[in-house]
């Protein structure tokens, strides 16, 4: 690793670790009043936990060995490394749920510890595969995929936005209900189908990246995940417009791979700007009086239950991330394209402030920004070749 990546690693270990901390403990209503306060010191409570909660505890702390792992090993070793960066990860997560115990807003459980525990190991293995990964590129079946692990993270993201909270369901009754709205005979929603069949183009330019040559192929194994996953879990359901979506992409796929890579990339980037916009500010009833823009990341999510909002913790991740990626892939920079991504997203928050009903704050551009640095960091080599 050279050492530009390194410290852009360094920062983006910092980040990460306050953004842990920070999701972790707010909104720091502690209370320590009580004669049992000092015994609740280290003995975490073996509360239940629930297969959702489970994945969210999980890929909180993922990004924290990754990290972790990729700094440590030049000096440590792979084994060394992955070790390390599981002990800091449980350490970290240890003293959090310690504090939770007296966070009047929060429950700690070792189940939870354990959970994040496994996160940053996963995460560390997951970033020494990359590594070993770039040093024999040729000889790897996942050379692709992991050569372009913020590509592969866009295309999970939107795989988790349709699939969480991943409670898989074992009752033939609730399948079958999951299968009823294909049999409903009113009308498709057009706009729903034009905005499936976008995510779904956007996706087999991803999958281009991913799988060169099988472009179709990934994004159509994707799409069979989604279909099979809406089934399978529990609370989801198949959608016509979103199987007309993904019909309309893989017929478009093919005549749009014969256009050049960076022009797509560019309509890509520019159509995705336009639907964050008009997701943003419909219906454009604007104020007079602007409301306060908020500086606390996840500020209303942070105040409930935190599975409960992974689904849109992957929407946000995918659609921010995707904006700045496209903007790389369409030739610019990544510090341009980050500076253009999160600075038209902030602009957009920032016009929230005007409009009632709506909540601004800041999440959005600093996971632009994020994006721009996990680019900077994994896939700054060769990004637009």
């Amino acid at each position: 690793m050279i050492a530009h990546d390194r410290k852009i690693a360094g920062w983006l270990l910092a980040i990460i670790g306050f953004l842990i901390v920070f999701s972790s403990l707010y909104p720091f209503s502690f209370s320590l009043t009580g004669a049992e306060a000092l015994a609740r010191v280290g003995a975490l409570p073996r509360a239940g936990t629930t297969r959702s909660d489970v994945a969210a505890n999980v890929l909180l702390y993922l990004p924290l060995g990754s990290c972790l792992a990729w700094l440590l090993a030049p000096r440590l070793g792979s084994a060394l490394a992955v070790a390390a960066a599981t002990l800091i990860g449980a350490a970290l997560s240890f003293a959090v749920e310690t504090a939770q115990l007296y966070e009047t807003r929060r429950v700690a459980s070792l189940a939870d510890f354990a959970c994040n525990t496994a996160g940053s190991f996963a995460g560390a293995c997951l970033a020494l595969a990359i590594a070993r990964t770039r040093r024999n590129l040729h000889s790897s079946r996942f050379a692709s995929l992991l050569h372009h692990p913020v590509a592969a993270a866009l295309l999970f993201s939107w795989l988790g936005f349709r699939l969480a909270p991943f409670a898989p369901g074992l009752d033939p009754a609730e399948w079958a209900a999951s299968l009823a709205p294909l049999f409903d005979r009113s009308g498709l929603s057009m706009t729903a189908v034009a905005a499936h069949t976008f995510v779904w183009l956007a996706l087999s330019v991803v999958a281009g990246r991913l799988a060169p040559g099988r472009a179709r192929a990934l994004a159509g194994g994707a799409m069979a995940v989604v279909i099979a996953g809406r089934v399978l879990f529990t609370g989801l359901a198949l959608e016509r417009e979103e199987i007309a979506g993904m019909a309309a992409a893989l017929l478009l796929a093919g005549p749009l791979a014969h256009l050049p890579r960076a022009r797509i990339a560019s309509l890509v980037a520019a159509t995705l700007l336009v639907v964050i916009a008009w997701g943003g500010l419909w219906p454009f009833d604007f104020q007079i009086a602007p409301d306060r823009f908020a500086l606390v990341p996840f500020g209303e999510s942070l105040t409930q239950y935190r599975a409960a909002n992974l689904n849109e913790m992957f929407l946000r991740c995918f659609t921010n991330g995707a904006l700045v990626w496209f903007l790389v892939q369409a030739g610019r920079s990544v510090l341009a394209a980050t500076c253009i991504g999160a600075g038209a997203v902030f602009a957009i928050e920032l016009l929230q402030t005007w409009l009632p009903g709506q909540t601004a704050e800041i999440t959005d551009p600093l996971l632009a920004v994020c994006a721009g640095g996990l680019i900077a960091v994994f896939e700054r080599e060769g990004s637009t070749g």
